[in-house]
């Protein structure tokens, strides 16, 4: 922990804004998303204070320095992350030198730390390296418990500025290690904030904010929305601290969207299907076509999958379905491939070839060619197959390729949790 910075009589000048920089050409040109500002965004969020303002900077000290000095005085905490590193447009440190008029001085702690990061990897540390060790004088050194670049804080007119690395996984660590203690120290959580998010499927995200905004459940919470395709996070705020309000109304989200909330909180949709299965010891084959895998590529991320997931078989072509999945060619040659019938088959076949409890089947049209007047694209049918019988539903997705790709493997999940629940005698969440 770094000590020695805190004004325990609390922030007497300045603002009380937390602002966020994040530096890097990369950024600007679209190379690399900013992650980080989203990460220190959240959790600041979730320790009570919110963002004033967030920049994206290019690798250029003139610009960097002309927004420290902007920022110094006027906000609270400034937290940048990014240009620590020992290349020739990593220019952070000299900015903030050149912003307060602050000689850089090789630190001999930020050295040893470096030195000590490379030695515990058995490797010299190489020609540069000592660069990362230039710091403002007065600069209180953060060391980096993941990698090779410390950061530094200056407290500069009574405003905290911490610079961090860019690198995602090291900053992350700093600002739980370093940034976050320190500034519930300097500047008092604005918020007690209570917070809940659920994941809703097949919900226009325009129709979910019309119908909590005339819901009085809502009334009292500040409720956020964030599309993150097929899904849509829904975010629940209660500011004052009291949980009733939340339970509330998470209790009339259900009444209102049923099985359209797929996951609360941390868990995926993805992750309730598997504690399902694992639960009832129930196993699992896929059959896909218009999806390529997808189910199975998402089943599999879990770990320990193998424990319910038995097969997947990508039948793509016609052939393929034939051979790997016994669909017959007079189904084909009536139906085609993208229709209930075909569906139907291919889930039969997968449960029988499989030895699975469950077995789901998906055919489509994922566009953007191939669509006809009777099947445009987006047409898509899921079959879930059990030892009762195989049920296929038809749906029709819209967007771009990757998007019916995505709400087709999803929406073919949800039937199966759904299913599940009802099997468990549980309730549709």
């Amino acid at each position: 922990m770094v000590a020695g910075l805190i004004d325990s009589g609390g922030v007497k000048r300045g603002g009380a804004d937390v602002v966020v920089i994040a530096i890097g050409d990369e950024l600007l040109n679209g190379a690399v998303v900013d992650s980080n500002s989203a990460v220190i965004g959240a959790a600041l969020r979730s320790a009570g204070y919110r963002v004033a303002q967030a920049f994206t900077l290019p690798d250029n000290s003139v610009h960097i320095a002309a927004v420290l000095r902007h920022l110094a005085g006027d906000s609270a905490v400034v937290i940048v992350s990014g240009g620590l590193g020992p290349t020739r447009d990593d220019v952070t440190a000299r900015a903030v030198a050149a912003a307060f008029h602050l000689p850089l001085t090789l630190n001999e702690t930020a050295l040893a730390q470096i030195e000590d990061f490379f030695r515990r990897r058995g490797r010299d540390m190489p020609p540069g390296n000592e660069k990362q060790a230039l710091i403002p004088h007065k600069g209180k050194v953060m060391d980096n418990p993941v990698g090779s670049a410390p950061g530094f804080i200056v407290d500069r007119h009574h405003t905290l500025f911490f610079f961090l690395p860019g690198v995602p996984e090291e900053m992350a660590a700093m600002l739980q290690r370093h940034v976050l203690p320190l500034v519930r120290q300097r500047l008092p959580a604005a918020d007690v904030l209570c917070e809940r998010s659920y994941q809703l499927l097949g919900i226009a995200e325009a129709q979910l904010e019309r119908t909590l905004a005339a819901d009085e459940a809502f009334a009292d919470l500040e409720v956020s929305f964030r599309l993150q395709v097929p899904l849509v996070i829904v975010k629940l705020h209660a500011v004052s601290g009291d949980s009733s309000h939340l339970d509330r109304a998470e209790r009339r989200l259900y009444q209102l969207f049923g099985a359209a909330v797929v996951a609360r909180g941390d868990t995926s949709l993805v992750h309730s299907v598997a504690q399902l299965l694992r639960g009832a010891d129930h196993t699992l084959a896929v059959a896909e076509s218009c999806t390529g895998g997808l189910i199975a590529k998402l089943l599999t991320d879990v770990p320990g999958s193998s424990t319910f997931f038995c097969a997947g078989a990508v039948s793509y072509a016609n052939e393929a379905k034939q051979y790997m999945l016994g669909v017959r060619a007079e189904v084909l040659e009536q139906h085609g491939a993208v229709s209930a019938e075909c569906a139907h088959a291919m889930a039969l076949g997968m449960r029988r070839n499989a030895g699975s409890d469950f077995a789901l089947a998906v055919t489509g049209i994922a566009g953007p060619d191939g669509g006809s007047d009777a099947k445009p694209c987006g047409t898509v049918f899921i079959a879930l197959a059990q030892a009762s019988g195989v049920e296929v539903r038809r749906h029709h997705f819209s967007g771009s390729r990757e998007r019916v790709r995505l709400s087709s493997a999803y929406t073919a999940l949800n039937w199966l949790r759904v299913t599940l629940l009802q099997r468990a005698g549980q309730a549709e969440c």
